[in-house]
């Protein structure tokens, strides 16, 4: 922090005796947040964003656009489509540092956005924290892709139903969008799911699949990667779709984060 320990014990005491209560407590040779310094984080935290907020929006007006921009997105929906909407971001606005966290979950992800951690969040659609403001950024299309050599099953533009019998699947854990979405496509066709590898980690999926551990379901544009290196792709019938969302705190957002929105919206999107 290039302060030194007593000058920053002084600030910590002075802090404290304006605020009447303690906001640490000493635990052996280390210390702790009290319930009073826990309950200040949040708004400590909001309390610098605003600064820096202020700062951008000075910048924004003098035609410098600086600073740094934190977001973060649910696992299945880093590489798309959030990785194209900061590579567009970045190539408009290349002096500000985009720093992306990683949640495992949407309530985590809810977390570091309603903390102040992160000032935006791309979710699926479906559930959305209250307390929250939403941007709906459309759709994204999810297809099936099988191991390299799989035949006796309608692949490219045939719809798959009940053929999918008896397939081994690689999935994500329960409680994730796209094991929810598998879950209710299969029911849907009727076909009862054979897990083959059930992974939090995302990215090992489709290396799983190309290994012949069995078919997943991923979002279009990576199975399109995924068919580069011999995936079969597939369709679902019915499709699988799912609604995407970037939520933020209420109140004013930075300037960063305005433009960030910007380009993450598509066209005629609504915001509520």
């Amino acid at each position: 922090m290039f302060v030194s320990q007593p000058a920053l014990s002084l600030a910590v005491k002075e802090l404290e005796r304006e605020l009447g209560t303690p906001l640490f407590s000493r635990v052996g040779r280390g210390v702790r947040l009290t319930a009073a310094g826990t309950a200040l984080l949040g708004p400590a935290r909001q309390a610098l964003r605003d600064v820096e907020t202020g700062r951008a929006a000075v910048a924004a007006v003098a035609g410098v656009m600086a600073g740094s921009l934190s977001v973060c997105s649910l696992p299945t929906l880093a590489a798309d489509p959030m990785s194209g909407v900061v590579g567009s971001f970045r190539r408009r606005y290349p002096k500000v540092r985009v720093d992306m966290a990683a949640p495992e979950g949407s309530q985590e992800l809810f977390d570091l956005v309603e903390s102040g951690t992160c000032e935006l969040g791309l979710t699926d659609a479906l559930h959305t924290a209250p307390s929250l403001e939403s941007i709906d950024l459309g759709s994204q299309s999810l297809v099936f892709i099988h191991p390299p050599g799989t035949d006796d099953i309608g692949v490219g533009s045939t719809p798959v139903g009940r053929s999918l019998g008896g397939t081994s699947f690689v999935a994500a854990p329960e409680g994730t969008s796209t094991r929810r979405l598998l879950d209710e496509l299969l029911e849907a066709l009727d076909v009862g799911p054979v897990l083959a590898v059930v992974t939090a980690q995302r990215e090992a999926i489709i290396p799983l699949v190309l290994a012949g551990a069995g078919a997943a379901l991923v979002p279009e544009s990576l199975a399109r990667f995924a068919e580069q290196f011999g995936a079969v792709i597939s369709r679902p019938h019915p499709a699988a779709v799912r609604r995407l969302a970037l939520v933020h705190r209420r109140g004013e957002l930075s300037p960063a984060a305005e433009r960030f929105c910007e380009i993450a919206r598509p066209v005629g999107a609504p915001e509520r």
